[in-house]
């Protein structure tokens, strides 16, 4: 899922340290901050209208120092790329979180709480209809793994439709994460669309359930 070791990896993380989805600093900037130290300097969609931007427009911002340079970096954990920015039609609130996650915006913890929230799509195989036969993993390379589709728009187009089944997010997290030797893999697998281990699931889903003060034992619901 990311170059960093997952057992590294919290809630407080972004898989993908080294990306910045904040644009790389110019003459500009430098310029700019030469003559507004202490002040922050944000960054706007380029679609968005100037004016009227909103919250959600912002990408974050960079303080100025008091030496011509940058301090701090705030990153805008609900940016929303306006429509004509990306080449993506975001249908569930995780999709977006998902594309928040692979550009830097949102961290595991935001992540793991949208997909514990999240309804999500499967697709039983043509010989097991009803799902008798548990849910659907498939094997590869010796692991086990469940493709989980956030919508139907992400199915591949040739899914019969009588084929899908829905599951909770929560469900997914209870029942199949704990599974050894489990993958929850998102679509295709790439950066916006990962395949992520089941242990690595759950254990983000305890942090964030410490963190919040519920419980992720469903028997203790």
């Amino acid at each position: 899922m990311a170059p960093t070791g997952p057992e590294d990896l919290h809630i407080s993380d972004n898989p993908y340290p080294g990306r910045s989805p904040l644009p790389a600093l110019t003459e500009r900037d430098f310029a700019w901050a030469q003559v507004n130290p202490g002040k922050w300097q944000y960054y706007v969609d380029p679609r968005a209208d100037k004016s009227a931007v909103q919250e959600v427009n912002v990408l974050g911002g960079r303080l100025a120092d008091d030496k011509g340079g940058f301090t701090d970096v705030w990153v805008n954990p609900d940016f929303t790329p306006m429509s004509e920015s990306v080449d993506i039609q975001f249908a569930t609130e995780l999709e977006l979180v998902l594309w928040r996650l692979s550009w830097g915006f949102n961290d595991l913890g935001r992540f793991i709480d949208a997909f514990s929230r999240s309804e999500l799509l499967v697709v039983l195989p043509a010989d097991d209809p009803q799902g008798d036969k548990g849910w659907p993993l498939r094997s590869s390379r010796g692991e086990l793994i469940l493709d989980v589709y956030t919508s139907a728009g992400r199915l591949p187009p040739d899914v019969n439709p009588w084929l899908r089944r829905k599951a909770s997010g929560r469900e997914l997290l209870e029942r199949v994460c704990p599974m050894e030797n489990v993958y929850i893999s998102f679509h295709s697998g790439n950066d916006a669309n990962p395949v992520i281990p089941g242990s690595d699931m759950v254990r983000f889903w305890r942090e964030w359930c410490d963190v919040q003060g519920a419980t992720a034992d469903p028997e203790k619901r």
